[in-house]
């Protein structure tokens, strides 16, 4: 297969980042900035298959119904990355490339932490962030590790690739988060939007851990959670909230068997559907470039929401990226659980 190399140096990319974020989109400067910086995210390609094999490989052997998948960051999202943190380079932005493991407990989150950790690599484990113990403001829980990948292809020497594991209930959790998100247009993910949304989210998260049998947040020590975020719940009318949010996505049969390659999915908040087109995996190339060509087309469209996301099956797909088809059933769920828990 032929990945897709870096065709420039790291003060160059950097230099698209900082163009990016200063320059008009009319301007010179912008106009050169953008190949370089579509180049860079397709050349993650390479080393985010080198990680999602190590994650699969210390996965399957601790939880086999796990679903582990890949993905490219939007260009969108790193666009308001860089616009949102100062001092963000696009050269040393660490989840460009992002692979994803959703276990079934937290035990299985911690077995796969250790056993990667422990795990025989050329690849450097170059962060480590345990937002379980430290949940981060919004109330996001999970395990992130950062690779630099030092295999045999030095071209992709250096290049990082972060790796997340979720319990299916934390999973569900930062689903609902970027499902109201996208479709409120708020970055609530990033802790930015309206204060009813965000303290909701983050007294689910404290009940969440709850339930996971995991220490709470010690911001929320002493604060009644499950009491505030049932007044909230119900302000904002969260199940029919959610309900509305759902999007039909008929076109994806859940076929079954195994169907290794690309989905280039295209998200329509107005008409509330998904359409996707289908790549082997030998067709990087032209996954890319169709990916980059419909992120120019809808660029500035609030509507429109395109993601390359690579899976195993139809089936995989929508368990691991939920929020693109708007399906909260689970959160739903574990919300009832929380009301069960303190009946």
């Amino acid at each position: 297969m032929e990945w897709i190399e870096p065709k420039n140096s790291r003060e160059q990319i950097k230099k698209a980042g900082k163009y990016i974020v200063s320059s008009d989109v009319e301007s010179q400067e912008f106009k050169w900035a953008i190949p370089v910086f579509h180049n860079w995210r397709s050349a993650h390609a390479f080393p985010m298959q080198i990680m999602l094999d190590l994650l699969r490989k210390n996965t399957i052997k601790i939880d086999k119904n796990a679903v582990v998948v890949q993905r490219l960051k939007r260009t969108y999202s790193i666009f308001r990355k860089l616009f949102r943190e100062e001092n963000m380079s696009l050269s040393r932005m660490e989840d460009i490339g992002g692979c994803r493991t959703v276990v079934d407990s937290i035990d299985h989150v911690t077995r796969v932490y250790e056993a990667l950790k422990k795990s025989k690599t050329k690849n450097i484990l170059f962060r480590d962030r345990d937002y379980i113990s430290n949940p981060k403001e919004s109330g996001y829980r999970g395990i992130h590790l950062v690779y630099k990948y030092n295999g045999s292809k030095e071209n992709f020497h250096g290049m990082t690739v972060e790796l997340q594991i979720r319990s299916k209930i934390q999973h569900s959790w930062a689903t609902a988060v970027e499902v109201v998100g996208t479709f409120t247009k708020q970055a609530l993910k990033a802790s930015i939007g309206d204060a009813i949304w965000l303290d909701f989210f983050r007294y689910a998260s404290v009940e969440f851990s709850k339930l996971e049998g995991c220490p709470i947040d010690p911001r929320y020590e002493g604060v009644d959670t499950f009491r505030w975020m049932v007044l909230l719940a119900d302000q904002l009318d969260i199940y029919n909230r959610l309900i509305t949010f759902k999007v039909a996505a008929k076109a994806l049969s859940l076929q079954k068997g195994i169907w290794a390659g690309y989905f280039l999915l295209v998200l329509d908040l107005e008409k509330k559907s998904v359409q996707f087109t289908r790549y082997q995996k030998g067709q990087l190339s032209e996954a890319t470039q169709l990916y980059n060509e419909q992120e120019e087309r809808f660029r500035g469209d609030e509507n429109m929401d395109v993601v390359l996301v690579s899976a195993a099956s139809v089936r995989e797909l929508k368990k691991a990226y939920p929020n693109y088809f708007s399906d909260t059933d689970d959160f739903q769920q574990y919300l009832r659980n929380v009301h069960d828990a303190n009946s």
